[in-house]
């Protein structure tokens, strides 16, 4: 009865915030295993470290086994299996503090999944930008152009543009020539690919000098090119709507000197009316104004009019 209690009271702490909750718990469960791995450690009781390994795996497990049931339940919408995601949580935080519950050293991590997962977000929105500009050229889904051809193309961007003007005498002209292979733009070079450093120690391209890149892309400016094309066939660019309704990136010419009657005689229509209840609001204006100002000459006549009788 009172390990059914002590449960109860975990699990409507974990539907105090079910989104939240388990993320938490996910952060920090291992900060209470570590303290308790090495205090055994330093007592040197072999039965004593053994137990905490033991622990801190089945709090892994029941730890990944909420994963998996949380994406079922996100992904899924499947609602059903939010009381089983509670109980995984609460066995999880049962195995890493026990039937008491263990003591946290410090203050609880905020997670970090938070960020991470906006981070994938954002990879995920350049890398599916990029694959739509080299869809042209290779045949690769994005897994492909994340393993295989961004590093390879990666690698050779950063020799062109950041190595040594005397092994590539003409980089700049050989790198554009190479975007407009791939369909690549400058933003997809200087700006994108830095996200997909497989080691950050990697040398990216805030190393570029600043007169290099300036020089750069007064170059790739001075040119039309491959990316220009794709961004426009593709939707990806803004569409700037003229006037009478149309988009600046349809391919249809429109005649500045033809006259579109049927359009005229809308906007006369509207212009007409537009006048009429123009003329009307002034007159209305007019005729309070002149009330007000009736109204006040009258009533300075009678303050005049007091004034002498007294």
């Amino acid at each position: 009865k009172a390990a059914l209690s002590n449960f109860m009271h975990r699990n409507d702490a974990f539907f105090v915030d079910y989104s939240f909750t388990g993320l938490l718990v996910q952060q920090n469960y291992l900060k209470v295993l570590q303290g308790q791995y090495n205090e055994a450690k330093r007592s040197s009781n072999a039965d004593d470290t053994t137990e905490a390994l033991e622990r801190m795996y089945k709090a892994a497990e029941s730890m990944s086994d909420y994963a998996h049931a949380e994406n079922q339940l996100r992904t899924e919408q499947n609602w059903s299996v939010l009381p089983f995601v509670g109980a995984l949580v609460v066995k999880t935080g049962y195995h890493a503090g026990g039937e008491r519950g263990g003591m946290l050293p410090g203050f609880p991590e905020f997670t970090t999944w938070l960020g991470r997962n906006s981070s994938k977000g954002k990879r995920t929105r350049l890398l599916s930008e990029m694959g739509h500009h080299m869809n042209y050229k290779i045949s690769g889904g994005t897994t492909e152009i994340r393993l295989s051809y961004l590093p390879t193309l990666r690698s050779r961007f950063v020799s062109l543009l950041t190595g040594n003007s005397r092994d590539h005498p003409n980089g700049v002209e050989d790198a554009i020539q190479l975007m407009d292979e791939y369909g690549l733009d400058r933003d997809d070079v200087l700006e994108k690919m830095d996200e997909f450093k497989m080691d950050p120690k990697d040398k990216g391209f805030g190393s570029l000098d600043s007169k290099r890149k300036a020089a750069f892309t007064r170059v790739y400016n001075a040119g039309a090119h491959k990316s220009q094309a794709l961004v426009a066939e593709q939707g990806q660019g803004g569409t700037k709507k003229k006037r009478g309704g149309a988009s600046a990136s349809t391919g249809d010419t429109i005649d500045p000197d033809a006259i579109d009657d049927d359009k005229n005689v809308g906007d006369a229509d509207d212009n007409a009316d537009d006048d009429d209840e123009t003329e009307k609001v002034a007159a209305l204006f007019k005729k309070k104004g002149r009330k007000a100002a009736a109204a006040k000459k009258a009533k300075a006549k009678g303050s005049r009019k007091g004034a002498k009788m007294k």
